[in-house]
């Protein structure tokens, strides 16, 4: 198994036979998007393989200027969901990330659950994320409505929340612009 970047044009085949399939429209940037924010830099997307075939995938965006990315997606291809590809790939990347000083992570906040099947979804998926390195941190957020409990898995920087909260809203302008962040998002500080 490898990790791989993915470059644009790879990028339309992860969207149509990937992407699309694994998130809600709701919750799916537009490809264009997606290959604007690539071309500018911001945007860095690894695949987990073996040989050709995709095993697991996750889209971050990035600032350039601090090395700090926000992940966007993360799934694991569906064929092979339940079978550690999802781990494996956090695990790589671990070691092999270069270019990053850590990786912020939003989880749908448990509080926030509609029922019990979606508190422990939720719950799962945060257990998911902590058992593969990753700590929550002091920071809550609502994009579109939707609350986020912030993790954050250190990859050479470890240091205070506060940081981190500047370093989210930075991605956060990239990825929304200003005045979509201005009207679409808070972040507080517990």
């Amino acid at each position: 198994m490898q990790v791989k970047n993915i470059n644009t044009e790879q990028l339309i085949d992860l969207y149509e036979n990937h992407l699309e399939h694994d998130f809600p429209k709701s919750e799916l940037k537009s490809l264009s998007m997606l290959q604007s924010f690539m071309e500018q830099g911001i945007y860095t997307i690894y695949g987990l393989y073996e040989k050709e075939e995709l095993l697991a995938y996750a889209l971050f965006m990035r600032n350039k200027d601090s090395g700090f990315q926000l992940l966007d997606y993360f799934a694991s291809n569906r064929k092979y969901r339940s079978k550690g590809y999802g781990s494996t790939l956090l695990e790589m990347l671990k070691s092999d990330d270069t270019i990053s000083q850590g990786y912020i992570i939003e989880v749908e906040s448990v509080r926030t659950a509609k029922n019990e099947e979606e508190k422990i979804q939720r719950e799962r998926r945060i257990a998911f994320y902590e058992k593969n390195g990753l700590r929550k941190v002091a920071i809550r957020a609502s994009v579109y409505d939707v609350e986020f409990d912030i993790l954050y898995l250190p990859l050479r920087w470890d240091g205070d929340d506060a940081h981190l909260y500047e370093e989210l809203k930075a991605l956060y302008l990239l990825m929304f612009g200003e005045e979509r962040y201005r009207v679409h998002t808070t972040i507080e500080l517990l």
